[in-house]
């Protein structure tokens, strides 16, 4: 066996203890992870000595937790929140979000920027990054030498494995190489991916498919995605651009999608979508290109009049319903997932769309694919994201233990800087 082989051997056993400690709220002991994970006692407990030594991980009596019992105490094992922390970055057409997530998931701090991405120059964009990552982590009491890595979240067509958007709605240009980008102005490992992605790894590691094997996120904010779990982990395709359901095709002749292609779902299902068939049927909408605030408003007042009883609005989202059935319909059709989670995100409507949605999804899935099917809608915020932009960074120093990540545990760099041998792990940029 190559030297390689014990090494790669030795992350996806690392891996496996990490992973199975957060999906099981982040108290077990021993003797459970060797029977989940099926390594032996003292491959776990190997394992678990360096993580302990790391400091990645701490132990605690259980009969500290509440747990009676004699003889020897059964000792449980956490993960240490303050061994590392990720920055979270999300890219949306009106802003830019920031967080700071310890290692157990924990949110730290928010902050956000208003701005308007397409506007901006890559430098001009970059600046404003910088500038909110160092203000995020000073809320949090943190500086980057606490810091593992940097999750961030786009929309468009995102090659993960590259970090390479080849079309996003915030960007001007397609094929902006935007982990490069960023990379030039952060020492710490940077990870880029679609958004959808990342509410899909929040949902894994944190919420609706927690301990699910199989399932389909379809995400629904002012554009429609959806992320995949396939086998327990995120399905990302060849290069990295699997699951635009948004991008589907309902029809061969359909309406103009902002994608540049024509009968996408997102032309039935996204804010501009709803906006524009509110115009057919009468709303009054300026006849100018709007901002994300302005649609939203109108969005808010087209749900408003559906809600009152408009009927002319009341159907635009039953229409919206009826696509989104026929489309995750077909999703279940092909994957046969446990569990189908439609997230919303800032437009809240599912009340409105949810009836027409099931009545078309009950119609159109094979009967033996209805058995075990859920089909549930979860309400998320920006917490859900950050917590998805911390998984991506988490999921990576999981998978490639400490020694192969480049840049150091937080508790490592604290150790060399008072040693005076670190050097600035953000470069600074003109703002």
């Amino acid at each position: 066996m190559s030297a390689r082989g014990p090494a790669i051997i030795r992350n996806i056993n690392r891996f496996d203890v990490l992973h199975t400690i957060r999906l099981h709220d982040n108290q077990i002991s021993r003797s459970e992870l060797s029977d989940l994970t099926g390594l032996s006692q003292a491959t776990i407990s190997s394992i678990v000595g360096h993580l302990i030594e790391e400091g990645a991980l701490s132990e605690d009596d259980a009969y500290g937790l509440g747990a009676r019992g004699r003889g020897r105490p059964l000792v449980i094992l956490r993960l240490n929140p303050e061994y590392t922390h990720v920055v979270g970055v999300k890219i949306a057409t009106h802003q830019i979000v920031f967080s700071v997530t310890d290692f157990v998931g924990n949110v730290c701090a928010f902050d956000n920027i208003p701005v308007e991405p397409l506007k901006l120059t890559p430098a001009q964009m970059l600046a404003f990054i910088v500038r909110g990552v160092r203000g995020c982590l000073k809320k949090a009491g943190k500086t980057i030498a606490d810091v593992s890595g940097i999750g961030v979240g786009l929309p468009g067509f995102i090659d993960s494995h590259r970090g390479l958007a080849f079309w996003s709605p915030v960007f001007a240009s397609p094929n902006v190489n935007f982990r490069e980008l960023l990379q030039t102005k952060f020492d710490v490992p940077v990870f880029v991916e679609n958004d959808a992605n990342l509410v899909t790894l929040a949902e894994l590691w944190f919420g609706m498919a927690k301990g699910l094997e199989n399932v389909v996120v379809v995400t629904i904010e002012h554009g429609t995605g959806s992320g995949l779990i396939f086998n327990g982990k995120l399905y990302r395709g060849a290069q990295g651009l699997a699951a635009e359901f948004g991008h589907t095709k309902l029809v061969f002749d359909g309406p103009p999608c902002q994608c540049g292609e024509l009968g996408c779902m997102e032309t039935r299902t996204a804010a501009f979508a709803i906006i524009h068939e509110a115009a057919k049927a009468g709303f009054r909408i300026p006849k100018r290109p709007l901002d994300y605030h302005e649609r939203s408003r109108l969005i808010q007042e087209i749900v408003a009049k559906a809600e009152a009883g408009d009927k002319s609005m009341k159907r635009i989202f039953e229409q919206m319903g009826r696509y989104l059935g026929l489309g995750i319909a077909n999703l279940v059709n092909l994957l046969n997932p446990q569990r189908v989670i439609i997230c919303q995100g800032a437009i809240r409507c599912a009340h409105l769309f949810e009836d027409s949605l099931r009545s078309v999804a009950e119609q159109m899935v094979l009967p033996p694919l209805k058995r075990n099917l859920e089909i549930v809608i979860h309400h998320w915020g920006d917490e859900v994201w950050a917590r998805g932009a911390a998984s991506l960074v988490l999921l990576e120093l999981d998978q490639r233990g400490r020694s192969e990540m480049p840049r150091r545990s937080s508790v490592d760099r604290r150790r060399a800087a008072r040693n005076g041998k670190t050097r600035p792990a953000i470069n600074d940029v003109p703002t």
